[in-house]
């Protein structure tokens, strides 16, 4: 996946999910998909952790096929 495509995956996620803006993703390739992978830790008031991870499926072009997240 060329850095042009990895770009246009980080701008739709950005503007889905504000939170993670500027998180840069882990990518790994799954034949001829490959998942993005954003993780961001946030300190709670109470001094708990709060990680929010959202997971892209997205083709060669940078086109998003499925987009999930979590807190936890």
């Amino acid at each position: 996946m060329d850095s042009a495509a990895i770009k246009k995956v980080c701008q739709s996620v950005y503007a889905r999910v504000p939170a993670l803006q500027g998180v840069k993703p882990k990518v790994s390739a799954q034949g001829s998909r490959y998942l993005l992978i954003f993780t961001k830790t946030d300190k709670l008031p109470t001094g708990k952790a709060l990680e929010q991870t959202v997971r892209v499926v997205a083709d060669e072009e940078g086109n998003i096929i499925k987009m999930s997240s979590s807190r936890g």
